[in-house]
């Protein structure tokens, strides 16, 4: 059964049409908040690269903390105090990669549901207007209507 445009918005009138302008407002209102979270999801993709890059470093510093430690290990003179600052470079490195890894993971779970719930409300919102038009009862008059038996002729 195909519908017409005035069987679901009851009218032709496109600009003056109180439910065209509904569902309008709900798809500039979805739209929105899409926007909204593809800004925050673009956030999360910087805190990736940034994640990446600290990672990047850290195996850096392993490699001059390794190499420092086997010259040390071969009787070579190392110094200490760079050791030791190798060292702790590593460590502020491990924790700011696991604090970006929470707040990744965070923000992926807010964005997440945040656009399945904003999914959820559009549907619903349409959804509704589908069963109310469904709901509609088509009532036809026939004052002028005869009826005939079309198996007798």
């Amino acid at each position: 059964m195909a519908m017409k445009f005035s069987d679901i918005f009851g009218t032709n009138d496109l600009m003056n049409n109180p439910k065209l302008e509904e569902v309008f407002n709900k798809t500039r209102n979805m739209a929105e908040t899409v926007s909204k979270k593809s800004a925050e999801h673009l956030e999360m993709s910087r805190k990736k690269v940034e994640c990446l890059d600290a990672k990047t470093k850290l195996s850096r510093l392993f490699e001059k903390y390794g190499e420092l430690q086997y010259n040390s290990y071969i009787g070579e003179e190392v110094n200490q105090s760079e050791l030791e600052d190798v060292a702790n470079r590593i460590a502020l490195l491990k924790e700011k990669i696991e604090l970006l890894t929470i707040e990744i993971e965070e923000a992926k779970l807010q964005f997440n549901e945040a656009v399945s719930s904003a999914t959820k409300k559009t549907r619903d919102a349409f959804q509704k207007e589908f069963d109310k038009m469904n709901k509609t009862e088509v009532t036809v008059e026939a004052d002028d209507a005869e009826v005939t038996d079309a198996s007798n002729e």
